[in-house]
């Protein structure tokens, strides 16, 4: 017998270690291949967090109205980590222009390139345990292949690893989201505290990481209804069924509240007035669209407003960023909940199934009411709907197994469990390290997208840096670029200067431009035609070098008379 719990036991910890592989590699493995244009700027929040909490000036904890505050904990923790003199070489607040001139200083020990790479790796570690913790609850409803199979599709799902290695926001409210929601059922079933506790405090970091994350509070209490809904099946329904989940409810939400009161120092000093900047903010922002024009399905929106007419935005970004796996999986999922066959025979998984789709479905109708869309937006439904056809693939593979039990076919189960982890492995690196730059070829691939899709997110300027600091003269060129402060500066040893965001061009931006030795053109800028003078004048040019990522071009570099 000890022998028999020995054995279970290694193989468990076996099992888990091959999925923290799975997990933690193509996230850390060139980790600082690129930069993302919003990355400086969480840089420069985290610099400021960090510096609010050594002065006690606790209302400046307060950086943005996302609110962030996650991230810009994990940026202030490596910063402290790595230039723990900061806090007594500066005192005050930056604005990014000046944080990042104050850090390219000759004095300073480390790059920013460095800096966001290390806090990206402290990032992705903070990823491994959140989504090792979802692991194990989803383990608890599902089974252990299921659940394994499930969390490797999300391991490898390419735009779910692209966001999770950066230091941002979606990412982190995705995996924060998919652990409330699991220990959130695994309460409902079980009963223990514990899960209900582990389910506020993920959901309490993800307010804190994102202001959307609160439409967990309509999904936990469709959740919390269902022994409600079952005793009112059987007709018992009555005050001592329904007062157990409101209070339930209650427990969840003081937790979540708290968590969010005990992180955030700005809360201590000013609640209200912080409250009322996030919501309504985060209301303005998504009234308002983008700033600049956004591209979509072929055509230029030139306010950056995609409003409820583009109601099919989520669904077909969703087509675009999920691979063939996940797809074929969701299909093979649907037929089997359909038809009550296993894994969809019991109560538990059937209910966690509908869990996941419901949080996934409403999560898109919340992003579709906002007016600025961005296909990011709806990263939390992608774990969710990987974790479906996980069960999809899975209920196939039970098929396969009780179909054929002799030969050469009784290999088919296990083979067919490899062939859909390797078909997620390969749609993942396939585009390494740009895991950003994938789209799916059902709808085909990265030469289709750009006639949908908006492409690039810094993704190739990397490249193009790394191309003109091979010239002789780096050092004395002036280089102007697309998304240039992180995405191009960190790479390239010469002077950068930034593009405007507009159509058109001041006189100072025009001369910007044509005193500039080159210029770095990018993908989302002749997609959404901008600046219109810059796009005209190079158009009489031919560049002198292309970046091609996954037979898409990216970048051309253009050498101005």
């Amino acid at each position: 017998m000890f022998q028999l719990i020995r054995s279970k036991l290694l193989l468990e910890i076996a099992i888990l270690m091959l999925l923290v592989l799975a997990i933690a590699v193509p996230r850390l493995v060139e980790v600082a291949q690129f930069t993302t244009p919003d990355e400086y700027m969480w840089l420069t929040r985290s610099a400021n967090f960090l510096d609010a909490l050594a002065n006690q000036d606790f209302t400046s904890t307060y950086q943005k109205e996302h609110p962030g505050v996650t991230v810009m904990w994990v940026g202030a923790a490596n910063m402290f980590r790595i230039y723990p003199s900061y806090i007594e070489r500066q005192s005050g607040q930056f604005d990014p222009d000046e944080f990042h001139a104050f850090m390219s200083g000759k004095d300073v020990p480390i790059t920013l390139l460095e800096l966001l790479r290390d806090s990206r790796l402290m990032m992705v570690v903070v990823h491994i345990t959140i989504l090792v913790a979802s692991y194990f609850y989803a383990r608890r409803l599902l089974g252990t292949v299921p659940a394994l199979l499930g969390f490797t599709l999300i391991a490898f799902d390419p735009f779910h690893l692209g966001l999770t290695r950066l230091l941002h926001l979606d990412g982190l409210m995705t995996n924060l989201i998919l652990l409330a929601l699991l220990a959130f059922l695994a309460y409902i079933f079980d009963k223990r505290g514990v899960d209900l506790f582990v389910s506020g405090l993920a959901a309490g970091l993800s307010w804190l990481t994102k202001s959307p994350a609160l439409f967990l509070f309509p999904v936990m209490g469709v959740l919390v209804m269902w022994e409600p809904w079952q005793a009112f099946r059987k007709r018992e329904l009555s005050v001592n069924v329904l007062w157990p989940p409101v209070l339930i409810m209650i427990i969840w939400a003081l937790i979540g509240v708290a968590v969010f009161i005990a992180l955030w120092p700005a809360m201590w000093v000013a609640p209200m007035r912080v409250l009322q900047e996030v919501f309504s903010m985060a209301q303005e922002f998504a009234e308002a669209g983008h700033e600049s024009a956004l591209y979509f399905n072929g055509k230029v929106i030139p306010d950056g407003n995609i409003g409820l007419e583009y109601f099919y935005f989520y669904p077909v970004t969703y087509l675009w960023r999920s691979t063939p796996a996940v797809l074929v999986g969701l299909v093979l999922a649907m037929l089997g909940y359909c038809t009550r066959r296993e894994p969809f025979v019991r109560t538990q998984s059937r209910v966690t199934v509908f869990a996941l789709a419901l949080t996934a479905l409403l999560f898109a109708a919340v992003m579709t009411l906002g007016d600025k869309k961005f296909d990011r937006y709806l990263l939390p439904a992608y774990p969710l709907f990987d974790i479906i056809a996980g069960l999809g693939w899975y209920g196939l593979a039970i098929v396969l197994g009780n179909r054929y039990r002799s030969g050469l076919l009784r290999y088919a189960q296990p083979l067919l469990l490899v062939a859909v982890i390797g078909m997620q492995a390969y749609s993942a690196w396939s585009t390494f390290p740009y895991y950003l730059s994938y789209y799916n070829p059902l709808m085909g691939g990265s030469r289709k997208a750009p006639q949908v899709m908006q492409v690039g997110w810094g993704e190739g300027l990397d490249q193009a840096a790394r191309y003109l600091n091979q010239k002789p003269n780096v050092k004395q060129l002036k280089v102007i670029s697309w998304y240039a402060t992180g995405p191009f500066s960190y790479y390239f040893e010469g002077n950068d200067r930034s593009f405007w965001y507009r159509v058109d061009a001041t006189p100072d931006e025009w001369d910007k431009f044509v005193t500039s030795d080159y210029a770095v053109i990018y993908i989302g800028q002749w997609q959404r035609e901008i600046p219109k003078p810059v796009l005209d004048y190079v158009s009489k040019l031919k560049p002198e070098h292309s970046v091609w990522i996954d037979g898409l071009e990216y970048a051309r570099i253009y050498k101005l008379p």
